[in-house]
């Protein structure tokens, strides 16, 4: 299992989990998150990485012209999408691929997708093809917490039942897909679950679980995190 840190604000922090055992990098550009940065703002701070490739540029576009013109002014070509239809990712999907020449690398889609605990019979069931749905078109799925049909930067951890059946839905579907979970993780709770988290998921994805403050990296924390995926 890999590691995605998000959330980043500060050039120190960016170095600090690059030189770690961080795997992704994700900057947020999305007005409602207290870790918002302007996308001139998110460029400088990926200038500080040695492995562009590492960067994660967090959007919730209105549309896919939007996503396509962010990812070209940061120059990241991973997106972490809290918006868009299954039909607007193949669009993006498909300019890119027309627009790119052939030493460019492709873009990544990673989906973000909100779950509500409690969900019960036709909602549950209405979930479950919304992920199958996602995960026909996306590189990745990233589920985490939602709270009035918006997901992300609530802290509030997901139950890992109806997670581990979401992954299983998006599996079913596509066997290549890569799986996040997000929503209040940390280093006690990957410790207490690491065997089953490894077994369902690739990534995990830690925002406030190593912060002092919204956007302000505890460096000791992320090497909390760092020693529990090599130990």
């Amino acid at each position: 299992m890999k590691i995605k840190i998000c959330g980043m604000t500060r050039p120190e922090d960016v170095m600090k989990s690059e030189k770690s055992c961080v795997d992704l990098i994700g900057f947020i550009n999305i007005e409602r998150s207290k870790r918002f940065m302007e996308i001139n703002e998110i460029k400088d701070l990926v200038s500080n990485l040695r492995d562009k490739f590492k960067a994660v540029l967090v959007i919730e576009p209105e549309n896919s012209e939007e996503a396509i013109m962010k990812s070209k002014k940061t120059d990241i070509k991973t997106l972490q999408l809290h918006s868009l239809s299954k039909a607007e990712i193949k669009y993006i999907k498909w300019i890119d691929s027309y627009r790119k020449n052939a030493h460019e690398r492709d873009l990544e889609i990673i989906r973000a997708v909100g779950i509500s605990p409690g969900l019960e019979g036709s909602r549950r069931d209405a979930k479950m093809e919304e992920i199958k749905g996602f995960a026909m078109v996306c590189d990745a799925l990233l589920f985490d917490y939602e709270v009035k049909g918006k997901s992300g930067g609530t802290g509030k951890q997901l139950p890992l039942d109806i997670v581990t059946e979401a992954a299983k839905a998006a599996k079913d579907v596509n066997n290549n897909i890569k799986i996040f979970i997000a929503g209040g993780m940390n280093a006690e709770r990957i410790k207490n679950n690491r065997k089953m988290l490894n077994k369902v998921f690739d990534y995990v994805d830690v925002n406030s679980g190593v912060e002092d403050a919204p956007g302000i990296k505890n460096p000791d924390k992320i090497e909390d995190i760092c020693e529990l995926m090599v130990d």
